[in-house]
């Protein structure tokens, strides 16, 4: 699955438990509009376009909340099952057993399946005073299941800053209305939610309208797309495909986009020497079109993960996410096996993530195997990176363990390495074709 965030859709597979509701209080009072919704007392005035009939056998009644809503006064919120050969589920607002309001159409491809509204939550999303409506939607098909995140945005003129760059307008879904204030679904936020992997629980989606609006911002023209990234690469290949002397066993190269926000990453690494020690260099692209040198924590005297297979080109990493002030945050499992002395090895296992344009690593734990004895017999060990004793098991565990604790997702992400010799005499474009097959290959789901 390619990252592609601006026409791409990538959807994370993840079945939640519904949304509790706010309130004991509005809950009744939700049960008591939906008693009179599934026939018990009055019928419900019906709506042009709306077989009524219908609706009152559709209505979910554990996704359908009373609200105060504003320019709207207390009205219930209504969610409607698909009717029979659909998956398109339908949203309402009610007041005084009316149809006061209908949603912005949901869509889905006609070959997936529609499964719960897996979440209902109304919170001011993007920060202009009004409630909104955030959905996550279970969608199943070919025995994969995956939640679609569905936000109704109450329109307001100055917060729509989307709509005021090109190509844009066409990812607006509007209903308008002439009893309130309408709403409508910007679908390339319900992307970027997507892209970002924030589909997991609905308090994910909130507070990222400063990181969308960045995105948005960085797309109008400064933030260069896929190919001429990758040609920019190519042609500063004098700055990253040097001469090395020292720990060139393995001299590769990958591209991948870690942080998942649209810019592609080249790591350039190399390892060898009688302590295997590893070295990485991290680069990107910046607004400008330069190349840039990530940061990182790595110390200058320490050997550095072994990013690379020493047996293949291709390789698999774990990767955890979990959401830090609204953000995606990608936390990737690496290993690094290296010589410290004459007769003990060490194995150790931490994560690289990147914010802010540093390469973070967070260290775990490590296995000690030692020779020593008149029979040169090997010790093993194992501690975290607090000093504590582990065994064997909680070493192998600990970084799910620890990710695990912090809600984190459990991912995994592939590379493609090819050597730096094969980019170094080649013309530019030859240089771009080559960084472009490696980029292809990369994939996270």
């Amino acid at each position: 699955m390619k990252k592609n965030i601006i026409f791409g859709l990538i959807i994370v597979s993840f079945v939640l438990a519904g949304c509790k509701q706010e309130a004991k209080d509005a809950k009744e009072a939700s049960t008591e509009v939906l008693k009179e919704l599934s026939g018990g007392q009055e019928a419900v005035t019906e709506t042009p376009g709306q077989n009524m009939q219908s609706l009152k056998q559709r209505v979910i009644e554990d996704q359908t909340f009373e609200i105060q809503l504003d320019d709207w006064g207390m009205v219930t919120f209504t969610s409607v099952a698909p009717e029979d050969n659909s998956n398109k589920p339908e949203f309402l607002l009610m007041k005084n057993d009316k149809i006061m309001y209908e949603f912005p159409e949901i869509t889905a491809a006609i070959s997936d399946s529609f499964g719960q509204v897996s979440g209902v939550k109304f919170s001011d999303v993007n920060m202009d005073g009004k409630k909104d409506i955030l959905l996550l939607l279970q969608y199943s098909n070919d025995g994969d299941s995956w939640n679609m995140p569905v936000i109704f945005l109450q329109e307001n003129p100055d917060n729509m800053m989307y709509l005021d760059y090109p190509n844009l307008e066409s990812y607006k879904v509007e209903a308008k209305t002439e009893n309130g204030n309408p709403f409508y679904r910007d679908t390339f936020l319900e992307e970027f939610l997507s892209e970002q992997h924030l589909t997991e629980k609905l308090s994910d989606m909130e507070g990222v309208w400063t990181d969308y609006v960045k995105y948005v911002d960085s797309i109008s023209g400064a933030t260069k797309d896929i190919q001429k990234q990758i040609e920019i690469f190519a042609q500063n290949r004098d700055k990253w495909a040097v001469d090395i002397d020292f720990a060139n066993e393995q001299y590769k190269f990958t591209l991948a986009d870690l942080d998942m926000d649209g810019q592609v990453e080249l790591l350039v690494s190399h390892c060898g020497g009688t302590g295997i020690f590893s070295y990485t260099s991290f680069y990107k692209v910046d607004k400008d079109g330069k190349l840039k040198e990530l940061d990182t924590t790595f110390s200058e005297y320490e050997s550095q993960p072994d990013l690379m297979d020493s047996v293949s080109d291709e390789s698999d990493v774990t990767v955890y996410s979990n959401i830090i002030n609204g953000k995606g945050c990608y936390n990737y499992i690496v290993y690094d096996f290296m010589k410290e002395s004459p007769d003990c090895y060490i194995y150790r296992v931490s994560s690289l993530a990147i914010a802010d344009d540093v390469v973070t690593e967070t260290k775990l734990a490590i296995e000690y195997e030692t020779y020593e004895g008149p029979d040169y017999e090997a010790t093993i060990s194992y501690e975290d990176y607090n000093g504590a004793e582990l065994t064997e098991e909680e070493y192998h565990s600990y970084a799910a363990s620890y990710y695990v604790a912090q809600q984190a997702s459990e991912h995994r992400a592939h590379f493609k390495w090819i050597d730096v010799s094969d980019i170094v005499d080649v013309s530019d474009a030859e240089a771009a074709q080559i960084l472009m097959e490696s980029y292809d290959a990369y994939s996270f789901h």
